[in-house]
């Protein structure tokens, strides 16, 4: 696989990477981390990546740290942190030569798929890559790994927290990363407005199927992040799952996540997406975000937590 992956850059002159729709912390910081590895392992070529313009706010302050570089007709394209061909944005049809993921999936849509679900980030996967490549981790590397890997694990508060990953965030705060920083730009960037709309968010929430499902929405009218209200309803001590649906444009995006071992992965295959059996996604479509909501709680009633 390592020498695979080597004979691919190695022989590449102009390199795309992409990543996953509505790209979050890791979806950047491993195209981020993978830019720099391969301007190490082959510094005549031009890597240049490609992000989705509708992401999250607070990744502008990362993404404006990145030197891209424009690449028209690559000859070698990689994904990273997609687990499904279709959630690829700027693909244009074209096929991807490099699948680079730590989702669970049976697409294995690369000419070669490098693909390990126990990784806690795909950034961990790729630092872990380009420690058997032998390469030393300098402080911009690190600072693309520890965004991949605070985003990926709530701040190292998840399951998927272990010590590998624990490991890996020491090598970054010792090649420089101040973890208050990437904590700050991630978490503490909101509006006052923000906060209102979170506010009104927050009182749609609603516990079901004996307390063991917790469900909040989004209104397309508010700002709210996803993330940041999925996390915080999951607190409730009787939850087993948190689900919150957000109006799209033209679908109802679903966020799902898992305190007790439960695959809210397999459920987010039902509802057109995936993910971590932890951590998962879906999108609802011809629904209303009532309706679509409906839809997940019956399901969850009928299938997840049945009545005894």
């Amino acid at each position: 696989m390592k020498k695979e992956l080597l004979k691919k850059i190695r022989s590449a002159k102009q390199i795309l990477i992409l990543t996953h729709t509505d790209p979050d912390g890791d979806a950047v910081g491993s195209a981020w981390l993978l830019q720099k590895i391969i301007q190490k392992l082959q510094p005549a070529a031009r890597a240049g990546l490609l992000f989705d313009p509708e992401h999250k706010a607070e990744l502008d302050y990362f993404i404006k740290k990145i030197k891209n570089i424009a690449v028209k007709m690559p000859d070698l394209i990689i994904s990273v942190d997609a687990s499904d061909l279709s959630r690829i944005y700027g693909l244009s049809g074209c096929r991807v030569n490099i699948k680079i993921d730590h989702h669970e999936s049976k697409s294995s849509f690369g000419e070669l798929n490098i693909v390990d679900p126990r990784a806690a980030s795909c950034t961990l996967l790729i630092y872990q890559l380009a420690r058997q490549l032998g390469l030393r981790l300098s402080k911009p590397m690190a600072e693309a790994l520890y965004l991949g890997l605070s985003s990926d694990t709530g701040n190292f508060a998840f399951a998927n927290t272990d010590t590998e990953t624990l490991a890996a965030a020491l090598e970054c705060v010792r090649a420089g990363v101040r973890p208050n920083q990437i904590f700050n730009k991630l978490n503490e960037q909101l509006s006052f407005q923000e906060i209102r709309d979170f506010a009104v968010a927050l009182r749609s929430a609603g516990a079901h199927c004996g307390g063991r499902l917790i469900t909040a929405s989004i209104p397309a009218g508010l700002k709210v992040d996803n993330r940041f209200l999925i996390d915080f309803i999951r607190r409730e001590k009787n939850a087993q799952v948190a689900a919150v649906c957000v109006e799209k444009k033209d679908h109802i995006k679903l966020s799902l996540r898992s305190k007790s071992g439960i695959n809210v992965a397999a459920v987010a295959a039902v509802f057109n997406g995936g993910g971590h059996k932890e951590a998962a996604a879906g999108k609802i479509y011809s629904a209303t975000l009532a309706g679509a909501q409906k839809q997940v709680i019956q399901y969850f009633q009928k299938y997840v937590f049945p009545r005894q």
